[in-house]
């Protein structure tokens, strides 16, 4: 399936954002994520994602500046894409290359065969979350708003939809 036909609605389910996110570190970001988000903890028992994440930012940060995180892992064993978000109120210390902390983590899981549709998905939801006034609307929703805020943006993809400032 192409990407213009296909529906990324299902990569972030209810009850895959955490707010508040209570961590002030990034190692308690993510204990406190993957333990607070049931499909993590899943993830993690059945394929091990919170090993292939660490290990992942191990290679490099993945604040990729502006209060955003993008950690992520690939794992052979998953047949689909999986996205969640932790929204602090306060700022985690994370050592983005920009200084900041981060106030959206986003923890992403993809099989290698799906590589290009997550890149793809990834670079949308960059360029959105690069807009100061998106990540702030975000970052002062309750969970289920911020996951209608970023269904909206993944429904750019593939149409052709301009993003600007």
């Amino acid at each position: 399936m192409e990407d213009s036909a296909m529906d990324y609605h299902h990569l972030l389910p209810p009850s895959s954002v955490l707010v508040p996110l209570r961590a002030e570190t990034k190692q308690e970001a993510f204990d406190e994520l993957f333990a607070g988000i049931s499909m993590l903890r899943t993830l993690d028992r059945i394929h091990g994602l919170k090993e292939a994440v660490l290990r992942r930012e191990l290679e490099g940060n993945t604040g990729i500046g502006h209060g955003v995180a993008m950690a992520h892992g690939k794992l052979q064993s998953l047949t689909d894409i999986f996205l969640c978000l932790g929204i602090s109120m306060h700022g985690i210390e994370y050592g983005s290359y920009d200084g900041e902390p981060v106030r959206l983590l986003f923890v992403a899981a993809n099989p290698p065969s799906m590589q290009g549709v997550y890149l793809h998905m990834l670079a949308v939801l960059s360029r959105y979350l690069h807009l100061a006034a998106f990540r702030e609307r975000i970052i002062n929703s309750e969970g289920h708003i911020a996951r209608v805020l970023l269904h909206g943006a993944l429904d750019t993809i593939g149409s052709g939809y301009a993003i600007s400032a």
